[in-house]
């Protein structure tokens, strides 16, 4: 005997064989629900009158969705087209001066002249600190 013959079985004894209303036929099987039998009616019903869609509205319902994603997207790329072409006339703007900006380029030599006074000053004292060697 296996499990579920052997629970029927218990359910058959537990309950009793007459339990059957006079309509159902006796197939030996107990309803083991918990609900009564309105409560299956109603729930029926509830089935009856679904609220789910039918093939035709999920298929159009998934054309807009595909329709808004589209648009998403392209006004994704529409602003990044705006921001790529304002990055670039800012770059324009800043290659547009060039390396002969008369104000960069004095501030430029200035520094250019200091470095190269410090470095000969320290390989002056370097040589120097050697003996009579000539300075470069």
């Amino acid at each position: 005997m296996g499990k579920n013959q052997a629970y029927k079985a218990m359910q058959r004894s537990r309950l009793g064989s007459s339990s059957a209303a006079p309509d159902e036929v006796e197939d030996g099987m107990v309803d083991g629900s918990f609900h009564s039998p309105e409560w299956h009616a109603a729930r029926l019903a509830s089935l009856k009158t679904s609220h789910t869609i039918t093939w035709e509205e999920y298929k159009k319902k998934q054309k807009e969705e595909e329709v808004r994603k589209g648009e998403l997207e392209a006004d994704k790329d529409r602003m990044m087209r705006e921001y790529r072409a304002q990055l670039d006339a800012e770059r324009a703007g800043k290659l547009a001066h060039g390396k002969n900006h008369s104000s960069s380029r004095s501030r430029r030599k200035k520094d250019k002249d200091r470095d190269l006074k410090k470095c000969s000053s320290k390989k002056r004292k370097l040589w120097l600190g050697f003996g009579n060697f000539k300075q470069w």
